[in-house]
């Protein structure tokens, strides 16, 4: 018999349902951080394309052994995935969003879909498979906490094929725009580039393996936000420094995508829009989990930029102060946000022209 959903422990998701819920989404909802006029005052219509998944870790209790039984203790278990990740803090952040993919028709599947429902994202493109198993990962930590043994079953995914989507594509563009990660098949990427229509594609490149399902249709993109070793697969150069990912940018441009964003970890990041080139350093963080401040970034950056296609730069101040809140957080995704601590940090952003 699976968990209940009142016994997971999600990111701390049951405190903030029991403390907070109600006045999150209200501020979420009500006080966007980044409008400034009244043309931003409506959410954005987003449409998440991806992973939807369990992640969960445990620690070898004895010295690990290759092909014998680890006894482990369970450290986490919460639901995961680059597209329900920036799901999620999306909707935090106000707007109105939908996950589209694919979960199986099991105790998992079925947390999943109801945790998304519960904070307001629309589920309906989110299908559940007969005859497979909702996505996982696994990981496996020795007794120092370094990664001992990774397990990813991620069969699912591949049944989300072009002719999965093919019936619901008048669905899939009822949203304004589309953020779409690589655990999606690359012939599925290609099919989404070539029907979007006038609909903004992002492209969510998950890690280096596969970031490379993106390359031969990067100049169908609308935006990227790839990091130092994605963006290296991605043109075939070296990036090691901000001249680096300038030049990286610049390829990724000539080959069509307008937008270019690389994110170079503790250095900053180097943005890209069109033919204004910029460098932003990271914001003052006090570090307590780095994981997630890649997907929370592409969320803060998406809400604002969604909102307001004119206003590059505000997108990515609110894009650093999204990644620097959930780097201050244990877990994933910054269940208490509040609107006003995302905007004092968004103004500590600055930009530098290069």
């Amino acid at each position: 018999m699976g968990l209940s959903l009142a016994s997971l422990q999600t990111d701390d998701y049951q405190s903030f349902k029991r403390s907070t819920f109600k006045s999150a989404i209200h501020r979420a909802i009500f006080h966007n951080p980044v409008s400034k006029s009244p043309q931003m005052s409506l959410p954005a219509n987003i449409l998440c394309l991806g992973a939807a998944h369990f992640d969960r870790t445990m620690q070898c209790l004895n010295p690990f052994v290759p092909a014998a039984s680890n006894p482990v203790k369970t450290l986490h278990r919460k639901p995961g995935g680059v597209g329900r990740n920036i799901a999620v803090h999306l909707r935090l952040l106000g707007c109105n969003v939908g996950m589209a993919g694919a979960v199986g028709r099991d105790g998992d599947g079925s947390q999943i879909v109801q945790s998304l429902s519960e904070i307001g994202i629309d589920t309906r493109l989110l299908d559940r498979l007969p005859g497979q198993h909702t996505p996982g990962y696994t990981a496996i930590l020795d007794m120092e906490g370094d990664l001992a043994l990774g397990l990813i079953d991620a069969e699912t995914y591949e049944k989300l094929t072009p002719d999965h989507f093919e019936s619901r594509l008048s669905q899939l563009k009822q949203w304004d725009f589309w953020v779409a990660d690589a655990n999606l098949p690359a012939e599925t990427l290609l099919w989404l580039s070539r029907n979007k229509g006038a609909v903004p594609l992002c492209a969510a490149t998950v890690s280096p393996s596969k970031a490379i399902r993106w390359k031969d249709i990067i100049g169908d993109v609308d935006l990227l936000i790839a990091n130092r070793i994605e963006s290296q697969i991605l043109t075939d150069q070296a990036v090691g420094s901000i001249e680096d990912a300038l030049d990286a940018a610049k390829t990724l441009q000539d080959k069509g995508t307008p937008r270019v964003i690389i994110t170079l970890g503790a250095q900053g990041i180097v943005a890209l829009n069109k033919g204004d080139a910029s460098f932003w350093a990271p914001l003052p963080t006090r570090l307590v989990d780095a994981n997630g401040a890649g997907d929370a970034f592409f969320a803060g950056f998406t809400a604002a930029f969604a909102t307001n296609h004119h206003d590059f730069d505000a997108a990515i101040a609110q894009g650093l102060a999204m990644a620097s809140l959930t780097a201050e957080t244990h877990g994933t995704t910054v269940w208490d946000l509040d609107a006003k601590i995302v905007q004092e940090r968004t103004k500590q952003a600055v930009k530098q022209v290069l």
